[in-house]
């Protein structure tokens, strides 16, 4: 074995026979079928090394061979072949009260659980105030320990076992024992056996544990290896193939994880790779709301508010104070428009009526408000459909807001089914048009791997865009993608430059707040108005942007600079908004920048979802024309029609002319 590694198993199989059920022979005189016996192969030609030092999380469903490969390095269980070699000593806890016995005392089975790991009396009478106090089981310690609960006996299995100075240490399941308190005493010793160069192998089907306690991780699935590397990234791909599958959604729904009777309930409602099945949506939401599952405690209260039990109508209040407590903006509408539901009703129903009107005559900016006043009063999944519909319409206009709000919705399965493929696709069409919150989500998403395939080249991608759009919490990410060399090539200096950037975002606001006041009041400081605006957008300050590109325009306050005015409209315009459209103005008339009317059509037609009927006139004059686009008459008049009613009054006199002469 080489000399830096602490475990390597090299070939290992591990066959189990079992009695099962022979359904091709007849019942016998009891009704059941004879049985046969099977072989099971847990662990299939394993193979593994794990170094030094590390903590390795295995992670994977019952049955996919964790418990199984413990015990064959904790040499309890022995393999049918294959080699298992282990340098130092070793202490484990496969199973609650293994070693212990239960007609003796806490104390007494410190003593003989520290002999089995070798450990002479002297060495255990030096440890067991530290193994007793760190149990927290001080007051029970001289009591049977049949009289314990199974946390108590867990805690002191665990307690044992990290204190009796181990090389390597093997658990299952067993951070899953004890108060949150215990839990994080643990987590904090872990971290403190790894600095002194321990070796730990912890098993469980907790991704989040996994992630935070460990350095390494592996999937096991079926006895073999599916996944290997960071946490993040096999623990993401662990949860992504619980999402594909309804196997593993409803193996730990049954198991009682609230996210996956979400997730199975949410099958049900859509006949989404099973039968569709109301009842069983209901039965599945409603397990999802008793154990606080949040979007399930308002979609269940949804269906019980309309009950007319009594009982039914004070579970639904009690969800949506549920909901409401934890932040949920539904459930808090829910709950005040029940508190004068005869008035809200008529409100609401007044209110829906004129903004559909709105949106019926087509600009896309009152289709969506009619979608988002859809999705934010929804009572039932109708209103959440009327709302995608209407966010669809939108969104083909290319309203990035439209976009987002649909990708949300297929991802949490609001209204319609759930489906993270068009979730990262719709997310994609809405971070090409610059939608901040599109890019840093994406950035993440194929940064961890979760929901999508993880994806370092597309994580970089989409970081530097957001980073540079100002998001702090990407600069920093950017700067560790550079460090590590994630997504790109290893560069010190850029690494540097990001985290000096990062470091500075807090700042970039004051700047801003100073360069204001500066103009108002005499500051004795040797910083200039300039000085301070350009270290707020050097991190990305977009204020601080669009005021250098149009102070830059010519000011009294910074002297003109038209190479630099460009530089900063063209930064500014990678937002969506105002300076965007100034940026497509000055292309179209061609006074700050040489007139590029096919740039300045790319422009406007990213905000032809914003309310402004000058931009309607605009497009309007460049289709009639062919200016920028190809001479599109149909084109033309639509974006005539919208500027008219949006109230420019040179759309309303063209229009007119264009009626009398047909």
């Amino acid at each position: 074995m080489e000399s830096n590694l602490a475990i390597e198993l090299k070939g290992v199989n591990k066959t189990f026979k079992v009695e099962v059920e022979d359904s091709t022979k007849e019942r016998n005189a009891f009704n059941r079928f004879p049985t046969k016996t099977v072989e099971n192969k847990v662990l299939d030609n394993f193979n593994l090394k794990v170094k030094k030092g590390e903590l390795l999380g295995v992670i994977g469903l019952n049955g996919s061979g964790k418990s199984t490969l413990l015990s064959i390095m904790a040499r309890i269980m022995e393999p049918d072949s294959g080699t298992i070699e282990i340098r130092g000593k070793v202490s484990s806890i496969l199973e609650l009260g293994m070693g212990f016995h239960q007609d003796l005392s806490g104390r007494e089975n410190i003593y003989i659980k520290g002999e089995m790991y070798g450990f002479s009396k002297k060495q255990i009478d030096e440890r067991i105030d530290d193994i007793i106090d760190f149990a927290g089981i001080r007051n029970y310690i001289d009591n049977p320990l049949r009289t314990y609960s199974s946390g108590m006996s867990g805690r002191l299995a665990f307690s044992i076992m990290i204190h009796v100075d181990a090389d390597v240490m093997l658990l299952d399941e067993i951070m899953s024992t004890g108060d949150p308190s215990f839990t994080n005493k643990a987590n904090l010793l872990f971290n403190k056996q790894l600095r002194s160069g321990k070796t730990v192998v912890f098993a469980s089907q907790n991704a989040s544990q996994i992630e935070q306690l460990c350095t390494r991780a592996i999937w096991i699935n079926k006895g073999k290896i599916v996944a290997d590397g960071t946490p993040k990234s096999v623990c993401a791909m662990f949860q992504n193939s619980i999402n594909d599958s309804v196997e593993m959604i409803s193996e730990f729904a049954n198991s009682g994880i609230a996210d996956a009777q979400y997730k199975l309930a949410l099958l049900y409602r859509d006949g989404n790779k099973v039968g569709k099945d109301e009842e069983l949506y209901k039965v599945w939401l409603g397990k999802a709301a008793s154990q606080g599952h949040t979007l399930a405690q308002v979609a269940y209260a949804d269906l019980l508010i309309k009950s007319e039990s009594e009982q039914d109508r004070s579970d639904a209040f009690a969800f949506y104070q549920s909901a409401a407590l934890k932040g949920n903006g539904d459930a808090k509408m829910k709950l005040s428009a029940l508190s004068n539901n005869s008035r809200n009703v008529a409100d609401l129903k007044e209110i829906r009526s004129i903004m559909k009107q709105l949106a019926e005559n087509g600009h896309p900016s009152n289709k969506y408000q009619y979608a988002l006043l859809m999705l934010r009063t929804a009572w039932n999944d109708d209103d959440r459909k009327e709302a995608m519909n209407w966010f669809q319409l939108s969104s083909e206009d290319g309203n990035p807001d439209a976009i987002f709000q649909m990708a949300i919705m297929y991802r949490d399965g609001i209204g319609v089914p759930r489906d993270n493929e068009k979730f990262v696709s719709l997310l994609e069409s809405s971070a090409t048009i610059g939608h901040v919150d599109s890019i840093r989500m994406l950035a993440e998403i194929y940064l961890t791997g979760k929901i999508t395939v993880k994806d370092d080249k597309k994580a970089f991608f989409y970081a530097s865009k957001a980073a540079e759009m100002g998001i702090s919490g990407m600069q920093y990410q950017l700067a560790t993608m550079y460090r590590d060399g994630i997504g790109t090539e290893p560069n010190k200096e850029l690494a540097e430059k990001w985290f000096y950037i990062f470091s500075n975002s807090n700042l970039a606001n004051f700047q801003y707040m100073a360069y204001e006041q500066m103009k108002l009041f005499n500051i004795d400081t040797d910083a200039t108005p300039e000085s301070l605006l350009l270290k707020a957008a050097a991190v990305g300050n977009l204020r601080a942007i669009n005021t250098l590109a149009t102070l830059y325009r010519g000011d009294s306050v910074i002297a003109a600079d038209s190479e630099k005015s460009k530089y900063y409209f063209k930064l500014a315009a990678k937002w969506p908004g105002a300076t965007r459209l100034t940026l497509a103005d000055l292309y179209y008339k061609g006074t700050v920048f040489d007139q590029n009317l096919e740039e300045a059509a790319n422009l406007y037609t990213t905000l032809t979802y914003c309310c402004n009927a000058d931009i309607d006139y605009r497009l309007y004059l460049m289709y009639h024309n062919g200016m920028g686009f190809d001479k599109n008459d149909e084109e033309a008049m639509k974006y005539l029609k919208r500027s008219a009613a949006r109230g420019n009054l040179d759309a309303r006199m063209e229009l007119r002319k264009t009626r009398e002469q047909l």
